[in-house]
C-alpha cells in the first residue's frame, strides 16, 4: 500500500496547498487518465473535510492529511484538534431552504463508500474510503 502525507496550519489559507497536494496524489494514484469524475470527486470530499477541519479547529493548531491507497481503494484521512463530531447529529440538508452552508459532511457522504470519525484524547480523525474498482467514479 502506497501512502503520503502532509501536515498544514489550521488556517483558510492552508487550503490552496491541500488543493495541489491533493492532485499531486491523485495523479499519482489514477495516473494521467482517471475514470470521469473519480479525482474530481475524491478531490472535492477532500476540499469538504479540510474546510471543516480548518474552521473547526482550535486556533493555533494544525490539520494532518493522509492518502493510502493500493489497487482497489484508496482511504483518506483528516485528522485536527477541533470539536468532537458524531455523523449521526448531523442530519442531511434542507434542500427547500436556501444555506451558504451545511452541506460538507452531506457531498461527503455522497461522493465516498465509506466515512467514519473517531474522537480521541483531544483529536478527531474523519476517515473516508473510496474504491477504485466500481468503475462509475
Amino acid at each position: 500500500m502506497k501512502a503520503r502525507s502532509i501536515e498544514l496550519p489550521a488556517e483558510l489559507e492552508s487550503l490552496s496547498v491541500a488543493a495541489q497536494f491533493t492532485d499531486e496524489v491523485i495523479r499519482e494514484l489514477l495516473g494521467n487518465s482517471p475514470p470521469p469524475h473519480l479525482g474530481y470527486n475524491i478531490a472535492l470530499a477532500v476540499s469538504e473535510a479540510l474546510t471543516n477541519a480548518v474552521r473547526h479547529c482550535h486556533d493555533g493548531k494544525n490539520v494532518w492529511l493522509g492518502f493510502s491507497w493500493d489497487a482497489q481503494k484508496v482511504v483518506i484521512t483528516v485528522d485536527d484538534q477541533g470539536r468532537e463530531l458524531n455523523l449521526e447529529d448531523i442530519p442531511e440538508p434542507d434542500f427547500e431552504e436556501t444555506a451558504e452552508g451545511g452541506y460538507g459532511v452531506y457531498i461527503i457522504r455522497m461522493l465516498m463508500d465509506e466515512v467514519t470519525v473517531e474522537n480521541f484524547s483531544g483529536w478527531k480523525r474523519l476517515t473516508m474510503v473510496k474504491n477504485l474498482n466500481k468503475g462509475n467514479g
